[in-house]
């Protein structure tokens, strides 16, 4: 919610921006990105359907990517799964991949914690 992202913000206010294409005062698409260290993760994925006939989203990731944030180590478009990593969401990926994204799975460990008398 709108209230979620404000909190995140004020708690982390340098770490947290969000990033739009315009035409004029009409917002066409955009992005939150969450930088941390190295990384900077992208997430909230968004354009109108004037912002996907034009492309608003490639000039905002082409600027992300190449200028904003060319000296990050990575660059991170965030998962494309859904139901806990099961099902893998193809347009998701395809939208990630046309930005020139690519997959990387991670491996996942569950411990149980005993109680030691």
């Amino acid at each position: 919610t709108i209230n979620e992202l404000q909190l995140l913000h004020s708690r982390f206010p340098d770490n947290i921006r969000l990033f739009m294409a315009y035409e004029g005062d009409t917002p066409l698409g955009g992005t939150m990105v969450f930088e941390c260290g190295e990384t900077v993760h992208t997430q909230y994925i968004s354009a109108s359907k004037r912002g996907k006939e034009i492309g608003a989203l490639d000039l905002v990731f082409d600027y992300l990517i190449n200028e904003r944030y060319a000296d990050r180590r990575y660059f991170d478009f965030g998962k494309s799964t859904e139901q806990l990593g099961h099902y893998l969401n193809c347009n998701l990926i395809h939208q990630k991949e046309g930005f020139g994204g690519r997959g990387v799975c991670y491996d996942t460990y569950e411990w149980e914690l005993g109680v030691r008398n």
